[in-house]
């Protein structure tokens, strides 16, 4: 089996030549699904070079076919020969294809009050985005939860809320629980410290409201003002996450700014604490202990794979937001505190699409590989660098910090 791809515009065009049979099934679907991976979500499949279909290979296309119209892709067949053009017709493969075409799923997002918004392409820290204005006067409001307060703070994480930090899933009756936290929109996610190899999460369902207990972070409330898409067009070199911050301060036009990401990973890098809560006379950070305390990824991780980013980034942050934001940089002009969650990979939907809509595809695979506080490991000579992300969706908005919840 001979495969030959050209990349024409946004769509990929793939000529097979040879038997597309069980001896080359799994090098084609391997070959294909790399396509969609690398950002193509338009395939031109040609056909007319393969003189033999087995079911094995009608199964790869099938599972190409229902991969990309997830994603609002689409696959088109070109002159398939007589042989397989037979095949395809006896197996209904074009009634597949066709019922797709005329069932699309349609976001709920994209029927807003006023139509899908309009789509504008913007030059943001030195990189282009597509730009989605969501809520033009959308100001978020976000409090501190201290590191001192001893007690958990029990939160609520409905729609158009958002909460990271060190603390657990459920009520605060077992603080054994707290490790690293993140929740936005009714998803919560946590890697629990007394059993960090099981990261656990809790997903609105009905009438079910996830709520979680914080120890210490940071809780946000309201709408976020855009969207903005990066990676759009195929084989785009991925950011870095301070480029995606730089972006969602220039567009908020804003010196604080909350934002979401769904995304496809390049690599991630940061840390993540694998132990209960320790006393407060125990130093976390003490040698040799820090070694089973700590996770930390020395090298970059977590590489193509799908994540979930929330958190806060700031210019100059006040005092008050100062106690959970960290410097980016050793300049100290950008300070950040963000938590991802890595799941499977998973391409993320291109165009114009809705948070919780992309929350909800996130856990389609019910496995969870792991949480992390992010972080810029800028050690010279032996540092990993910081997170890279290949393409996604970010959704930001200015916030407030105006309060201490304890």
């Amino acid at each position: 089996m001979e495969i030959i791809t050209q990349l024409d515009g946004d769509e990929m065009h793939i000529a097979l030549r040879g038997r597309l049979d069980a001896a080359w099934s799994n090098s084609v679907n391997k070959s294909l699904q790399d396509t969609v991976h690398s950002g193509c979500h338009r395939i031109a499949l040609d056909l007319s070079q393969v003189h033999y279909l087995s079911s094995a290979g009608i199964r790869v296309l099938v599972i190409l076919a229902k991969n990309l119209n997830n994603i609002g892709g689409t696959l088109r067949l070109i002159d398939p020969s007589a042989s397989v053009s037979e095949v395809l017709k006896l197996v209904g493969f074009q009634q597949l294809l066709d019922s797709f075409t005329t069932a699309v799923p349609v976001p709920q997002a994209a029927v807003a009050v006023s139509g899908a918004p309009v789509c504008n392409t913007v030059r943001l820290a030195g990189n282009d985005f597509e730009v989605y204005t969501l809520n033009a006067t959308a100001q978020q409001q976000g409090s501190i939860i201290g590191k001192n307060s001893g007690r958990p703070v029990s939160l609520a994480v409905p729609e158009q809320a958002w909460v990271i930090g060190y603390g657990m899933l459920g009520d605060s009756s077992n603080t054994e629980r707290a490790g690293e936290l993140l929740a936005v929109d009714g998803l919560a996610v946590s890697l629990p410290g007394d059993d960090p190899a099981h990261p656990d999460w809790l997903q609105r369902e009905g009438g079910l409201v996830p709520e979680v207990s914080l120890l210490h972070g940071l809780s946000v409330t309201g709408p976020f003002r855009y969207l903005l898409r990066f990676g759009a067009v195929p084989e785009t070199p991925p950011l870095r996450l301070s480029e995606l911050a730089q972006a969602a301060l220039e567009v908020c036009a804003s010196d604080a700014v909350s934002w979401a990401i769904v995304a496809e990973t390049a690599h991630l890098i940061g840390a993540a604490r694998q132990v209960p809560p320790i006393s407060a006379d125990d130093d976390l950070f003490a040698f040799p202990a820090v070694r089973d305390r700590l996770l930390f990824t020395a090298e970059p991780a977590y590489t193509d794979e799908t994540c979930l980013i929330v958190g806060m980034v700031a210019r100059n942050p006040s005092l008050l937001l100062a106690e959970q934001l960290r410097p980016m940089a050793a300049d100290g002009a950008l300070h950040i505190h963000v938590h991802a969650c890595i799941v499977p990979f998973s391409p993320v939907r291109k165009g114009f699409i809705d948070l919780s809509e992309s929350l909800e595809r996130l856990m389609d695979n019910q496995f969870v590989r792991g949480v992390l506080h992010l972080l810029n490991d800028d050690r010279e000579g032996v540092g990993a660098g910081e997170s890279y992300l290949r393409r996604g969706a970010l959704w930001c908005a200015p916030v407030t910090t105006t309060a201490r919840l304890s």
